[in-house]
C-alpha cells in the first residue's frame, strides 16, 4: 500500500487516497505502540541471569530488526503522504485553472451579448453593471494570480512533468488577456454611447429652452402704458442676457460633436440636429433684438403720449382759469 504509485487522476480521487492513507497512518501508529511493548517485553528475556531460554544476541537482533522495519514503514508513510499532498496540490491547481476558464467563458458570453443601450437611461444602467463586472474582474484577477504562483511553485519542485502545467498556464493567461481586452473595448463603447446620449440630451434641452424663449421674444404684447412697457422691457433684457449666456453652449456643439466616436458624429441626423440648433438660436437672437427695439419704440410713444397728456391738462387748466377771470 505504501509503495503504490497510484497518486490519483483528479482531485476527488486524490482526496479519497489521502483519507485511506490517513487510516493507514492511524493503523501504523497503533501498531507502533504494540511493537514497542513487544520489544520491551522481549528485551527482558535478554537480561535474565542464570537460565536463558534464548541467546540474548538473537533477541536484540530480532528487536532491532522489528524496530528498523517499523521505522522504514514510517518513512514510507511519510513519503507517500508527501507524494499524495503534492498530487493534491497539482490537481487542485488544474481545477482552479478549469474554474478560471469557465468563469472567463461565462464573462465572454455576457460581453458578446451586451449592447450599448438605446438611450441615456439604459446606457447608465449598463455602465453601472459594467462597473460591478470590473469589480468581479479585479477579485478574480487576484485569485488567478495566486493560482499562477502555486503553479510556479509546483514547477519549482520538479516532481511532475512541466509540460501540462506550463501549457495550461499559458492558455489561461492568453484567455485572460483576451477577456481584459474585450472588457476594455466594451467599456470604451459604453463611454462613447454615454457621451453621445448625453450630447443628445443636452441638445434636446437646449432646443426646448430655445423654443420656449422664442415664444417669449416673439410675443406681440408691448404694454399699454409707460409703466407696463417698462416692466416688459426689464423682463426682456433679462431674457436677452440669458440668450447671450447660451451663445457659448451653441457654439460648443460643433466641438462636442467632433469629440464623439465616428459612428455617432458621422450620423446625418445628429449633424442636421446641430444645424437646426444653430439656426434656431440665430432666429431667437434676431427676434430678441427686434422685440427690444419694438419695446423701446413703444416706450417712446407712451412717453410722448404722457407728455402730450400733461400739456393738454396744463392747457385745460389755463383755459378754465382765463374763462373764469373777471376783467375790470
Amino acid at each position: 500500500l505504501l509503495v503504490s504509485k497510484d497518486l490519483g487522476k483528479h482531485l476527488l480521487e486524490v482526496e479519497d487516497l489521502l483519507q485511506k492513507h490517513g487510516l493507514l497512518e492511524a493503523d501504523i501508529s497503533a501498531q507502533t505502540e504494540r511493537v514497542q511493548a513487544l520489544n520491551a517485553a522481549a528485551l527482558k528475556f535478554s537480561e535474565l541471569e542464570g537460565y536463558q531460554p534464548c541467546d540474548p544476541q538473537i533477541i536484540c537482533n530480532r528487536v532491532n530488526h522489528v524496530q528498523t522495519c517499523l521505522e522504514e514503514l514510517g518513512e514510507l508513510a511519510g513519503k507517500r503522504r508527501k507524494e499524495l499532498e503534492d498530487s493534491r496540490q497539482l490537481w487542485a491547481f488544474f481545477q482552479e485553472m478549469e474554474e478560471a476558464e469557465a468563469w472567463i467563458r461565462e464573462k465572454e458570453q455576457i460581453l458578446a451579448a451586451k449592447t450599448c443601450g438605446r438611450d441615456l437611461s439604459s446606457v447608465l444602467t449598463l455602465t453601472n453593471k459594467h462597473k460591478s463586472m470590473l469589480g468581479e474582474l479585479g477579485s478574480r484577477r487576484a485569485l488567478l494570480h495566486q493560482a499562477m504562483k502555486r503553479g510556479e511553485q509546483i514547477l519549482a519542485k520538479k516532481r511532475f512533468s512541466p509540460g501540462g502545467i506550463q501549457e495550461k498556464m499559458r492558455e489561461v493567461r492568453l484567455r485572460w488577456k483576451k477577456l481584459e481586452e474585450v472588457t476594455g473595448l466594451h467599456q470604451q463603447r459604453l463611454q462613447e454611447a454615454l457621451n453621445f446620449f448625453q450630447f443628445s440630451a443636452e441638445t434636446d434641452d437646449l432646443v426646448a429652452w430655445l423654443q420656449d424663449t422664442y415664444r417669449i421674444v416673439s410675443s406681440d404684447d408691448f404694454g399699454h402704458d409707460d409703466y407696463s412697457t417698462q416692466a416688459l422691457l426689464r423682463k426682456h433684457r433679462a431674457v436677452v442676457e440669458e440668450v447671450e449666456k447660451h451663445r457659448a453652449a451653441v457654439l460648443a456643439l460643433r466641438k462636442q460633436l467632433a469629440l464623439l466616436a465616428p459612428e455617432h458624429r458621422q450620423g446625418v441626423d445628429v449633424q442636421i440636429r446641430v444645424v437646426e440648433v444653430e439656426q434656431l438660436y440665430g432666429e431667437v437672437a434676431e427676434v430678441a433684438v427686434l422685440r427690444q427695439q419694438w419695446l423701446q419704440d413703444a416706450l417712446a410713444v407712451y412717453r410722448m403720449f404722457s407728455e402730450v397728456h400733461a400739456c393738454e391738462v396744463w392747457v385745460d387748466e389755463k383755459e378754465q382759469w382765463l374763462e373764469r377771470m373777471e376783467v375790470p
